[in-house]
């Protein structure tokens, strides 16, 4: 059996055609290589139970608050899923550190949100260490350990101690 077979037909041309079946089999090779590295890094960000998270928060903040928590579940499971949509677009950007210091699956109210703000903060912090940015001059440590904010300019508020 030929895997493969020259065509003449076009004269000083010929092509090397490969057997119709090794060709569907070449594609649907590709196809799902493809589907593989989408799903690579779905299956890359950790599953968690939203629903566990948003009705802690939104019990807290009816406690809080008294307003209605099945608004504030279904604003903070679309907010939660959105997070985790940038995260699975994004995944292949973020540093595999930030994915260990920011991804807590195990934390007392894991989420989405909140992982994708600490990798949003640390790409921050070291693009400005790449432009030489620091916090020096940022604030003033004083001698028992405490630092003093600067005061922000026509704001009328003064330095603050902590």
């Amino acid at each position: 059996m030929s895997m493969a077979s020259a065509s003449t037909a076009n004269g000083p041309t010929a092509r090397l055609r490969l057997c119709p079946i090794i060709e569907d089999a070449v594609v649907i090779a590709a196809t799902l290589t493809g589907f593989a590295f989408a799903d690579a890094a779905r299956a890359q960000v950790p599953t968690v139970n939203i629903q566990d998270t948003c009705q802690v928060a939104a019990r807290v903040t009816l406690g809080l608050s008294g307003a209605n928590s099945q608004n504030d579940v279904e604003i903070c499971l679309k907010s939660e899923n959105d997070a985790r949509q940038q995260m699975i677009k994004g995944w292949s950007t973020f540093e595999a550190s930030d994915r260990t210091d920011c991804i807590q699956p195990k934390a007392y109210l894991p989420s989405y949100v909140e992982w994708l703000t600490c990798f949003e903060m640390n790409k921050i912090v070291r693009q400005l260490r790449q432009q030489g940015q620091t916090m020096q001059g940022l604030s003033i440590l004083n001698p028992d350990g405490s630092f003093t904010l600067p005061t922000l300019p026509g704001r009328g508020m003064s330095s603050r101690s902590y």
